[in-house]
């Protein structure tokens, strides 16, 4: 879950019109009426229109709504030309400077950990000297929901490559989905287990231990790829070792895709706690030998899929992992490749950072890595005091 996890930034990008600013203010006003332990501020940026045409946009400070300033107007409507200029549009970045200062004051004097919105980090606002001061001096412990704009502005530029974000994709098409998906980052009934690791580390067989246990009867056992039309067709073409790099990944997505909708999603809004082998870190961590471009890996998983409250990842060596493959006297399939481990295992300690994870040494018997695993999820299932 975003909020207990070591992320402080999440971001809504997307195109213009694209739906950013009402996802942003939908999850504002849903957060605000949990009642969570933290101090809310920031704006938002609404369009003002007459005669159903946009003729501007104003800036809204989302602690007191009724104090608004406008943030820019058509340009034939400003009379003094005093202004910088954004297309057809005159900029007020002075207006943007009073909001700021009295945000400022709010994370100064909170007393409890602030959760800043902010709709949005983009071309006019970049107008505001102010504004990039802002963002550039925040402090570490200030958790950020913002919409962020296109544009070659350094600073917008430099946010699009934050590597620690949580970054969502939006569109006119996946918009009214991403409520639902990005309300359990901020509160989830249920809990999701990841086992993560390279080939040979042992996860299946812990896994299936697992699910033998009758102590998690009430866990909710499932693994990537699944046994739906695109899993059995990921797992035909693994085994065949003639598989398209590109048509593998399309069906990773498509059935992780239909993963969340239909179990992940619905199990974690009904408090059932999900133990899953392998989510969309073995996406990255494997195809990212492939693609190279793990963010981009990473952004496109987390903008449909939730964020694991707990990865377990099981550490083993390249070469111990490999005798443990030749021992089970089985082939090397398309991903037990020693160069091509040795670079999953490099991905891996590239992104582990970004969750909540532990590491266990799978070098370990199995029954005390089973023990391990099992009190280390029953810990977290215990209730909370």
């Amino acid at each position: 879950m975003f909020l207990h996890s070591p992320r402080k930034l999440l971001l809504l990008h997307g195109k213009p019109r694209s739906g950013k600013t009402t996802l942003l203010e939908y999850l504002f006003q849903w957060i605000l009426s949990l009642n969570l332990p933290y101090y809310f501020t920031g704006f938002i940026t609404r369009e003002v229109k007459e005669a159903g045409e946009r003729i501007g946009f104003n800036l809204v400070y989302l602690r007191d709504p009724d104090l608004t300033l406008p943030l820019a107007q058509l340009r034939s409507l400003t009379p003094s030309k005093k202004y910088p200029v954004l297309g057809k549009y005159s900029v007020f970045p002075q207006n943007l400077d009073k909001i700021l200062e009295i945000i400022q004051n709010d994370l100064t004097e909170a007393n409890r950990p602030p959760l800043l919105f902010i709709d949005e980090i983009g071309k006019m606002e970049v107008m505001s000297e102010k504004f990039i001061q802002f963002l550039e001096h925040l402090r570490e412990e200030v958790i950020v929901v913002a919409t962020l704009g296109t544009g070659e502005h350094p600073l917008l530029k430099a946010w699009r490559e934050i590597k620690s974000a949580l970054y969502c994709e939006v569109t006119p098409e996946n918009r009214d989905f991403l409520q639902e998906r990005l309300k359990v980052e901020f509160q989830r009934k249920g809990k999701l287990f990841v086992l993560e690791g390279i080939d040979g580390v042992g996860k299946s067989t812990i896994f299936q231990m697992l699910k033998e246990d009758l102590s998690f009867s009430d866990l909710i056992f499932s693994f990537e790829p699944t046994t739906g039309p695109y899993g059995q067709k990921l797992r035909r073409l693994l085994s065949e070792k003639k598989a398209d790099p590109r048509e593998l990944l399309n069906l990773f997505i498509s059935d992780r895709k239909e993963h969340v909708e239909k179990l992940i999603l619905p199990a974690l809004k009904k408090g059932k706690p999900i133990l899953l082998d392998r989510y969309y870190l073995s996406t990255v961590a494997y195809q990212g030998v492939e693609f190279s471009n793990l963010l981009e890996l990473l952004r496109t998983n987390e903008t449909f899929a939730p964020l694991p409250d707990l990865v377990i990842y099981l550490d083993l060596s390249v070469e111990q992992a490999l005798q443990r493959v030749i021992s089970r006297n089985q082939g090397k399939s398309l991903f037990e490749r020693e160069e091509f481990l040795r670079s999953v295992s490099h991905n891996y300690e590239e992104i582990l950072p970004l969750f909540r994870h532990v590491r266990l040494p799978a070098w370990k018997t199995l029954e005390s890595l089973y023990s391990d695993i099992k009190e280390l999820i029953q810990s977290y299932l215990r209730p909370e005091i």
